[in-house]
């Protein structure tokens, strides 16, 4: 996604410009996207105050830029918009995303002005202006002058230092928008969104009533493709709980007992902006809750699908062009094998309010198919218990493990199980399973189970 280019084009002060470049025919009329040139006789555009003043490249500069080829070009073209770029500065490190998303101004301005996410085809640019101006105002008056003689429109110019700014264009259909900012040694940074709809528009089919059949090492989850052109890098699975730090909370549960983990490669121009809100939108629409979001220095998503029977847990993650998605298991084992085995077992994935007995929505999958096992045996009893973690109190804990049993228990009876079925006891922090000097230790503790009281004497 991105090129690094070096230009030596044209000497440039505040007032005088000189072009450069492999000249070409100028066209007779402008590409898509390009105002027509302003005569080399128009009177110059009038400077903001504060600021040097600077003239508007004339039509033969404009012309020579637009067909020039500076050695070292890779990747995209600059828009028609933008090609007047190498005639006034050394480009250093541009990039193009096919979509991303900027705020102008952005943060921390805080100054009056047009405070508007635009989202859309992006543009970075960034390198020192030919000639190096004195300072950055007069930095600022050499690249105005490039963008208004190619047909922008200044928005506004902040004359702090470093001096700061924002255009607009409107022509031929395009609506582009451009932050500029100077820096020392004199120098700009341009960041550009032409306003686009995204391109991603697949959508992502829903997790079938029947658990698919997924593959460790090859090919993708059916409920959860990869952008198109993505490069798949290979998969395993993770024995570890997959864990998710529920909101309003502030330690990680377990929601499932592993994950299949698979990771890719994004196509060259996909922005993390446009995976994060493409996945955003597709997992809601095809039914899945969004728990967590996280989008700063990378992009992370935490989703869960509870619909048709099924309990998805998964976990989107992408840093710079790579992404994985790592998906939990629904379950290690039937609850029925698991209560003949062990004569008790522990529910994975039933979640309460941080510090309450309250269920969560999300534990109705899990609780669901205690409901479906008590139904197909109609001899089965359960006791059902909670456990906790050392944090906290002895009476403390075991007020809140018995709170939680019972919580399940309600929720059984109050979805057809006969209360004479089911009992519950609390068992606090007495029965640790796990390593209490550790988050992953707690969150293990931290769990209700099914236990059959009938083999109770078979226990380990």
């Amino acid at each position: 996604m991105r090129a690094s280019v070096a230009f030596t084009c044209i000497a440039l002060a505040a007032s005088a410009l000189t072009a450069c470049g492999k000249s070409g025919k100028p066209a007779d009329a402008p590409a898509p996207g390009q105002p027509a040139a302003a005569s080399s006789a128009s009177a110059p555009a009038p400077a903001p105050p504060d600021f040097p003043a600077s003239t508007p490249l004339s039509a033969a500069q404009l012309a020579k830029c637009s067909t020039s080829t500076p050695a070292g070009l890779q990747g995209a073209p600059l828009p028609a918009y933008l090609a007047f770029l190498p005639c006034v500065i050394d480009l250093r490190t541009p990039e193009r995303e096919d979509w991303s998303a900027h705020q102008f101004p952005p943060e921390p301005w805080g100054a009056e002005g047009p405070e508007t996410l635009k989202q859309g085809r992006r543009w970075h640019a960034l390198g020192a202006v030919h000639g190096a101006p004195a300072d950055n105002k007069a930095t600022w008056a050499a690249l105005r002058a490039g963008f208004i003689g190619a047909g922008w429109q200044e928005v506004r110019a902040w004359p702090t230092q470093p001096v700061m700014a924002v255009m607009h264009y409107a022509a031929g259909g395009v609506d582009a928008w451009a932050d500029v900012s100077m820096f020392q040694p004199p120098g700009a940074e341009i960041e550009v969104i032409e306003v686009a709809p995204m391109p991603l528009t697949f959508a992502l089919p829903a997790p079938a009533a029947v658990p698919e059949k997924v593959a460790v090492d090859k090919g993708d989850f059916p409920f959860l493709p990869p952008v198109p052109g993505s490069t798949y890098k290979g998969g395993h699975h993770d024995p570890s709980p997959l864990t998710v730090t529920l909101p309003g909370a502030s330690t990680p549960e377990n929601v499932a007992p592993g994950a299949v983990v698979k990771d890719y490669k994004a196509p060259d121009g996909v922005s993390e902006t446009e995976w994060f809100t493409f996945y955003v939108d597709a997992l809601t629409r095809a039914g899945w809750t969004i728990v967590n979001k996280f989008h700063s220095s990378d992009a992370a998503i935490t989703a869960h699908y509870g619909l048709n029977g099924r309990n998805v847990w998964a976990y989107l993650h992408m840093n710079g062009d790579g992404y994985d998605f790592e998906v939990g298991d629904e379950a290690s084992a039937p609850l029925a094998a698991g209560l003949a085995k062990d004569c008790h077992v522990a529910l994975t994935g039933v979640l309460f309010d941080f510090d309450k007995s309250t269920l969560k929505p999300e534990s109705d999958p899990v609780l669901d198919r205690v409901r479906a096992l008590l139904v197909k045996d109609a001899t089965l009893r359960l006791e059902v218990q909670g456990h906790t973690d050392n944090v906290g109190s002895d009476s403390y804990n075991q007020t809140l493990s018995d709170a939680r049993a019972g919580a399940v228990v309600a929720w059984l009876t109050q979805h057809g199980v006969a209360a004479g079925r089911l009992t519950s006891r609390g068992y606090g922090k007495t029965m640790p399973v796990a390593d209490n000097a550790t988050d992953p230790g707690r969150a293990k503790n931290r769990r209700v189970e099914i236990a059959n009281p009938a083999c109770v004497a078979k226990r380990k």
